[in-house]
């Protein structure tokens, strides 16, 4: 059968779990556990932020939220560092070659012909532009009027024979193609120009590694090969963990590609176009019907090689010959090859895309270079990163391409880009980029340029240099003035409003373009290429290409820093435990300037890590700051600050403020309600205040007995002793409680001495005063005695009780028995007698004790001067005899005692008992000890 635990056995229980509990429920208990929330969400943060962005979906939900929360918070702290950094002026020799509105106003609405865009390239050309990007793509063919009409004379005289009519009506027709005008242009210059791209979102989510093999050939057939050129030799990619690069999968996908679109084409003739066949489309339906068929063979790399591949058994025979020539799939069973395969295919860190818009097949055939120009949004849609490079598939040459910022640098500055891609070390089941260098290839050696902090997926982030128009805007139509002077803008500081504003300027053609490079793209707000920026949410879209180039250019990204990962969540950790305990032992204004100091550091530090050029991932530093702040400063005001205010007002009455603010620091040493604990009891007394009182009228009693309490009070405090009360003229005070500390006995003994030195002090006062001479008596006395707030329910006081305490009141009445100032109980001089020299007085059994006590007269803190120490050796030697009942020998010694110090009132008193026992011996059972009659 259960028992129920006694009432003591629960108490004791719960006495032991009272420290745990205490612990459990102080601030610096929830310092610690927020900081410990906050070292692991930075552990998480900087965990996921390694991993590639298409293989997050895979994570658990709860860590994408903790992830997904502190980069929001993470990103917008970018936004305010750049601008508590504020504007810098640029100094690449780069330029925005823009159709503004006043270009769209003059040369006519976007887009513009062909042929104006022929005549932009040949004035650009002109003044010896270095390079020029366009934030542009002319991905469809320009229709002509006049193009048209020749077109329709040439039906209707189709029955015509007339040579010279052919003749006239091809010359004629091969001057109205615009786009072949446009295209000769850029093959004139296409060692000049960097034709732009476009591609669609990312949908890395939904393949898996192996597939970039597929999506390989599918972009192959595509347009890859249209605008991915082998003439590019100035972005080079190298893939070092590739086993399967050199596997010819196009013998597979050059038939297998054919059937799908033949299957799709007859599919989209009846479903999509109604036709019966390909020739009966207009020239809009054929080239939906290309894009539904691009789309159909990317759209099979989803399930190329998955239970879905309804291509599988017509293919399995091509595969097992295909990876027999791999050294890690030979002689494996195709099923087996396939599997193992799969499994040693790892995902690129390269974020991939599914179709590419170029320009024309004709416009496109005159280019060499190519770059894209889409924008990397971050998840709150603003333009912090740029990619420098993206790809479609895995495969070397023709599936990776190059910003226009990055194709334009290499082109303006004759430098080569190499791309490196290895096995990630922290992340084995993936691919990393491990080096990315900008070289010099005219140098003999190649001579590196310098390394561009790129991360994982190929991105930098972009140093802005400011608002709209801190780069120099050359507007199109300024090339169509057929002036040698050109009006453009750039934004500078105005002194009188204190802001950047927009400034026109006139420069000489030749000079300002030559050795320029430029990104040709619309800033007119018709045309609707804005973004946003840390700096802007209008700001043109070409622009962010032109900061990436500009930053190129100077080499000033700013940088990841690489050991951050390391050290932040360690930092967080030292950071925050310091911080919780400083907040939790500090009051609220001196918390709220530690917090206000830590922020400011954080601030310090985030501004001094962007000017070397880092970014610095400040928000969870700062987080940690305010959570803890404000956690604990609610906590506080809720929990401790109203404790605080009650122990305040309880103690201050009877400690020293040094006490009570210790008390505060540690409230839990504080027993309210009494608890037992060893101490030492100080009592001292005015002797004969009776007789000083009869002399002095109220109010002059009181001035002498304020100016003898006060100074003994003070002494009390001084030595870490509690003034229990006063009692008339007599003082009570004990020593180690409220706070607790080993040498309490030494403490009160100190205060003792003090105190006689005071009054010394005093007596002069007094008598200098013509007020009466006043003497004390001390007691003290140490041992087990119960202390804390006391009484009743009305009133209580903060006191100690016990047997311990009624001693120390005994002794210090028996001073007058012996004329002493300090007894002490043997309890005590066990605590003090290796600092202090005391006397042995008496054996004395005090009032309801059976029980003797030695009892010592505390001389001096420690040795005493060679003359006292002689009397107090000839006081000892009697003493010890006097007990032997050696009466006679014991008289010699008091009375040798006397004589080295005449007024030694013990002496004097052991002379008169042992002149006493020799006239009248005590009885045989006498035990030396002395009877107190009274209390």
């Amino acid at each position: 059968m259960a028992t129920t635990p006694k009432p003591t056995e629960k108490k004791k229980s719960a006495d032991r779990l009272h420290p745990f509990l205490e612990i459990l429920r102080s601030p610096v208990t929830l310092g610690l556990i927020l900081t410990l929330i906050f070292t692991l969400i930075a552990i998480n943060f900087y965990s996921v932020r390694g991993q590639q962005e298409s293989l997050r979906h895979t994570l658990p939900i709860w860590k994408r939220t903790l992830f997904e929360a502190a980069e929001k918070f993470d990103l917008l702290n970018q936004d305010l560092r750049f601008r508590m950094r504020g504007v810098r002026k640029p100094s690449a020799p780069v330029a925005l070659l823009t159709i503004d509105d006043r270009s769209v106003e003059e040369i006519g609405r976007w887009p513009w012909s062909r042929e104006k865009i022929a005549f932009v390239i040949e004035e650009m050309m002109k003044y010896k532009a270095k390079a020029v990007g366009f934030d542009i793509v002319f991905s469809e063919a320009q229709t002509d009027p006049t193009l048209e009409a020749i077109q329709r004379i040439e039906d209707k005289t189709k029955g015509v024979k007339s040579d010279p009519l052919r003749s006239a009506l091809a010359i004629e027709k091969a001057k109205g193609q615009p786009d072949s005008i446009l295209a000769a242009t850029i093959a004139k210059y296409r060692d000049k120009l960097v034709l732009g791209a476009f591609n669609e979102e990312s949908d890395d989510s939904r393949l898996s590694a192996y597939q970039d093999y597929c999506r390989n050939e599918a972009f192959k057939r595509a347009n890859a090969e249209k605008f991915v050129k082998n003439t590019n030799t100035t972005f080079i990619v190298n893939d070092e963990a590739d086993l399967f690069v050199d596997l010819e999968f196009d013998k597979v996908f050059d038939q297998l590609f054919p059937a799908i679109e033949k299957d799709n084409t007859e599919l989209a003739l009846k479903q999509v176009f109604n036709k019966k066949s390909v020739q009966e489309l207009s020239e809009v339906e054929k080239r939906k019907l290309l894009f539904l068929l691009q789309s159909a063979n990317m759209k099979y790399c989803e399930s190329w090689l998955t239970p879905n591949d309804l291509w599988i058994k017509d293919t399995l025979k091509d595969y097992g010959k295909i990876f027999q020539k791999s050294k890690d799939l030979k002689d494996l069973p195709v099923d087996a090859a396939i599997e193992k395969f799969k499994a040693l295919s790892k995902p690129m860190p390269i974020l991939q895309h599914q179709r590419w818009t170029i320009n024309t097949d004709q416009v496109q055939a005159g280019g060499d270079y190519t770059g894209s120009f889409n924008a990397n949004q971050d998840s709150d849609g603003t333009i912090r990163k740029a990619h420098l490079f993206f790809r479609t598939g895995n495969r070397l040459g023709t599936s990776f391409i190059p910003s226009i910022a990055l194709q334009t640098f290499l082109l303006a500055t004759g430098y080569r880009a190499d791309v490196e891609i290895n096995q990630d070390p922290k992340h084995p089941e993936q691919k990393t980029l491990t080096k990315f260098m900008i070289v010099n290839p005219s140098k003999d050696p190649e001579e590196a340029v310098g390394p561009v902090p790129i991360d994982p997926q190929g991105r930098v982030n972009i140093n802005y240099a400011g608002g709209r128009n801190m780069f120099v805007y050359l507007p199109a139509k300024e090339l169509f003035n057929g002036k040698e002077t050109a009006i453009v803008s750039q934004a500078e500081w105005n002194p009188e409003t204190s802001e950047w504003n927009q400034k026109d300027f006139e420069v000489q053609k030749a000079d300002f373009i030559k050795g320029k490079a430029f990104i040709f793209g619309a800033t007119a707000i018709g045309i609707y290429d804005l973004r946003v920026t840390p700096f802007d949410k209008n700001f043109p879209g070409p622009e962010t290409h032109l900061n990436t180039l500009a930053n190129l250019m100077e080499q000033n990204f700013l940088k990841n820093y690489e050991a951050e990962s390391q050290y932040m969540a360690a930092a967080l950790l030292v950071f925050g435990v310091l911080l919780s305990i400083a907040i939790a032992w500090t009051g609220a204004i001196a918390g709220f300037i530690l917090t206000l100091a830590s922020v400011g550091a954080v601030i310090f530090l985030d501004q001094f890590f962007l000017k070397k050029g880092y970014l610095v991932s400040m928000t969870l530093p700062a987080g940690l700051i305010l959570f803890l702040y404000i956690f604990l400063f609610f906590y506080k005001y809720l929990t401790e600050e109203r404790k605080k205010k009650h122990l305040r007002s309880t103690f201050s009455k009877y400690v020293s403020p040094a006490i009570v603010d210790e008390i505060l620091k540690h409230p839990g040493n504080v027993e309210l309600g009494g608890k037992k604990q060893r101490m030492t009891v100080f009592f001292s007394d005015v002797r004969g205040f009776t007789t000083i009182s009869e002399k002095l009228d109220p109010q002059a009693l009181g001035d002498v007995l304020t100016k003898y309490l006060t100074p003994m009070t003070q002494i009390v405090f001084a030595n870490r002793g509690t003034l229990d009360k006063y009692m008339g003229d007599a003082l009570m005070a004990f020593f180690g409680a409220p706070i607790s500390y080993p040498d309490h006995a030494k403490a009160a003994c100190r205060c003792a001495l003090q105190s006689l030195v005071k009054l010394a002090q005093l007596q002069k006062e007094f008598k200098a005063q013509d007020l009466p001479l006043i003497d004390i008596g001390i007691g003290i006395n140490t041992g087990d005695m119960s202390v804390g707030n006391m009484g009743s329910d009305i009133v209580r006081s903060y006191t100690v009780m016990g047997d311990s305490v009624n001693l120390a009141s005994r002794l210090e009445g028996i001073n007058k028995e012996y004329g002493t100032r300090i007894t002490i109980s043997q309890f005590t001089f066990d605590e003090v007698k290796d600092s202090f020299t005391g006397r042995e007085l008496d054996w004395v059994r005090v009032k309801g004790k059976y029980e003797p006590v030695r009892i010592y007269e505390l001389i001096c803190e420690g040795q005493a001067n060679p003359e006292k120490q002689k009397m107090l050796d000839a006081f000892s030697q009697g003493f010890q005899l006097y007990h032997e009942k050696n009466f006679q020998t014991a008289l010699a010694s008091f009375q040798t005692a006397l004589t080295l110090s005449p007024e030694d009132a013990p002496s004097q008193l052991y002379v008169e008992r042992c002149g006493k026992y020799l006239k009248d011996p005590p009885d045989d059972n006498w035990d030396g000890v002395f009877v107190m009659k009274s209390k």
